[in-house]
């Protein structure tokens, strides 16, 4: 998406590690029982995680496998802040278009 060249099979063990190991982290630990990390209220901690999710939308076969409440986070931390909404409608846009290599692999 950005002009680097990305190793296919990195890219899928990467994102299996995500699946398997940072994702329950973020939502069994981080979001347990909150809205947010560790809080009810959205700080920049959330800002550090939540929008760089959206470069997975790159691989939308990616994205279509990441848990239901990390999609969900995402979305809530980016509607609580909604003074940079235009930098976030712009990274997904960057990410939802791209269409060159590994834009359709399999995860």
């Amino acid at each position: 998406m950005f002009g680097v060249p990305v190793d296919e099979a990195k890219a899928k063990e990467d994102f299996k590690k995500l699946c398997d190991e940072h994702f329950p982290i973020l939502l069994d630990t981080f979001l347990k029982n909150n809205k947010f990390c560790y809080s009810d209220t959205p700080t920049i901690a959330d800002l550090g995680v939540a929008p760089l999710l959206t470069l997975i939308k790159g691989r939308p076969k990616f994205w279509a496998k990441v848990p239901e409440g990390v999609k969900e986070y995402h979305e809530r931390v980016l509607q609580a802040f909604p003074e940079a909404d235009e930098y976030f409608k712009m990274l997904d846009s960057m990410a939802t278009a791209y269409k060159g290599e590994g834009a359709d692999a399999e995860p």
